[in-house]
């Protein structure tokens, strides 16, 4: 049971960056054109996962925790409510809620409201400037602005 989630983000992984081969750019070199950050977020992704894999093949089997599951699940069901979310509510507003929700997950900063908004805030004006403005990506907005 211990390799089923690994196994299913490396299904995942991999249809994901067969689904970036068909991401047609119009510039000419691999890192200017729109394909680049998906296939550098797979091997990213296919590296991180080898990591787990060896390390779960290292460690001596003690029974798992009723909890340990819980994370992984609960960033699954965010990501599917950010995927459902994202063209209704616009980039701005559905990315926001998605890393608000990755950050409770996690428990980053949850003590700290400030900078618990402050660091959302900063997640996706990144993405939106890595995507929108570099990659020239049209995100969905909410009501034709946000």
């Amino acid at each position: 049971m211990e390799f089923a989630l690994p196994a299913f983000f490396l299904v995942l992984t991999t249809i994901y960056l067969a689904q970036t081969f068909a991401i047609r750019g119009q510039s000419g070199a691999f890192w200017q054109g729109p394909r680049a950050m998906p296939i550098a977020a797979s091997v990213l992704m296919y590296a991180l996962l080898l990591v787990v894999l060896v390390r779960q093949v290292r460690q001596d089997t003690t029974p798992d925790q009723p909890g340990e599951i819980l994370r992984p699940l609960l960033v699954m069901l965010a990501t599917g409510a950010y995927i459902f979310l994202f063209q209704p509510l616009g980039y701005g507003l559905s990315t926001v809620l998605f890393v608000s929700a990755l950050f409770v997950i996690f428990e980053f900063r949850t003590a700290q409201p400030a900078a618990f908004a402050l660091y959302a805030l900063i997640v996706t004006a990144t993405f939106y400037i890595l995507y929108a403005v570099i990659f020239g990506v049209r995100l969905p907005q909410l009501f034709g602005v946000i």
